[in-house]
């Protein structure tokens, strides 16, 4: 029973780290997009680059949180899953 969780927690661990990278990569790319004066300086924005900037923005924050987690379930499962058998 106690395995099973373990591998549980790693699978959704790996899932949440994986996709927790492609999605800060897809933020940092987006990020990118938006013009040097809009996206260092803060204005002016031109239109639509605003928005922009704050959707890739939240994908980054959103992914390197996923991240964390991932990390964290994936460590978790790790530790319950090796654990040395009785005899």
């Amino acid at each position: 029973m106690v395995l099973r969780l373990g591998l549980v927690l790693l699978a959704v661990g790996v899932g949440l780290l994986g996709g927790g990278i492609i999605a800060y990569l897809t933020g940092a790319m987006t990020t990118a997009d938006v013009s040097r004066d809009c996206r260092v300086l803060g204005g002016p924005c031109p239109s639509g680059e605003g928005e922009t900037l704050r959707i890739g923005q939240s994908e980054e924050l959103g992914g390197a949180a996923s991240v964390v987690a991932g990390l964290i379930l994936t460590v978790l499962g790790l530790g319950i899953g090796v654990r040395p058998k009785q005899l």
